[in-house]
């Protein structure tokens, strides 16, 4: 008798038939890998009425879903009210599991079933380099607000109790909704301040291409963290001191890249490129904290 709880595999899509596709081939592969344990596929595609064709090879574990709500966070909402796994993993289209990922994650499931927030290690499936430096690091650890980076959008598991605990995703947060990032940072902050432990697993691999964004992407980026932060700030307020110091960290970080670039390295055409990206980052998060006081309070 199978006794490992069930994970659903929630994949949110607009676009990307190909990337989709290698997607729910790397969950199927995974799936032959570890066929004792019991596993479900849901893909949200939005903005898309004709049916998908996509090749699956497992149509009794997979299910497509259309909606024309527009947002990350209402797909994975969606597919949450949809799912009847213990465990949910939440990928991003453009995003893969490694073949031995479930037989790892029940493991880990098993070993440590107190805990209901995971996040695994984040690699570029072609370069096979880490998706951000964070990603070297091949460490066991108990997350602290600190560590927040660690849990990326297309890189973390979340248990169905967890989710009851403290709510859904915010849809506010997310692409394509009004702050187009930082739905999984605002998860993990709800998650420390309900007083649940997160643990980075680095034998947990997902793969995502590591991207080089256009410009824009960092304001936005950026304006959706301060926006998270301030949220964050304004409910859990036994960890004012710890936002203030990312919020401040992240100021002086931009900062100091812009007076680096701009004035120890020359005037370059790529130091400008790069002075200009952190001058967003800057300008996005400062809008996003006074944006969210101004409008959501």
């Amino acid at each position: 008798m199978n006794m490992m709880p069930k994970i659903s595999f929630i994949i949110a899509s607009i676009d990307r038939d190909r990337q989709l596709e290698e997607c729910v081939c790397s969950i199927e592969k995974a799936h032959e890998y570890s066929p004792d344990i019991t596993i479900e596929i849901l893909v949200v595609i939005q903005k898309v009425n004709k049916k998908k064709d996509i090749r699956i090879r497992y149509p009794e574990i997979t299910d497509f879903y259309y909606t024309d709500k527009i947002g990350l966070s209402a797909a994975r909402n969606f597919a949450i009210d949809k799912s009847a796994g213990e465990y949910l993993v939440f990928l991003d289209d453009d995003a893969g599991i490694s073949e031995n990922f479930i037989n790892v994650l029940s493991g880990k499931i098993t070993k440590y079933s107190r805990i209901g927030a995971f996040c695994g290690r984040l690699i570029d499936p072609v370069l096979k380099i880490p998706f951000s430096v964070i990603f070297s690091d091949k460490r066991f650890k108990k997350l602290r607000r600190f560590e927040y980076q660690y849990f990326m959008g297309s890189a973390h598991v979340l248990s169905r109790s967890v989710i009851e605990r403290i709510g859904y995703y915010d849809e506010r947060f997310g692409a394509g909704a009004k702050y187009y990032g930082s739905e999984e940072t605002d998860i993990f902050f709800r998650s420390k301040a309900a007083g649940e432990q997160i643990v980075y697993l680095p034998d947990l691999v997902f793969f995502h291409p590591v991207l080089f964004p256009p410009p824009d992407y960092s304001y936005k980026y950026s304006y959706a963290f301060g926006a998270m932060l301030m949220k964050n700030w304004i409910s859990d307020k036994t960890c004012f001191f710890v936002y203030c110091a990312i919020f401040l960290r992240t100021i002086f970080s931009s900062l100091l890249r812009i007076f680096q670039k701009m004035f120890l390295m020359g005037w370059r055409k790529e130091e400008r490129r790069e002075a200009y990206r952190h001058y967003l980052i800057l300008r996005g998060i400062l809008s996003g904290v006074v944006n969210f006081i101004r409008f959501e309070l």
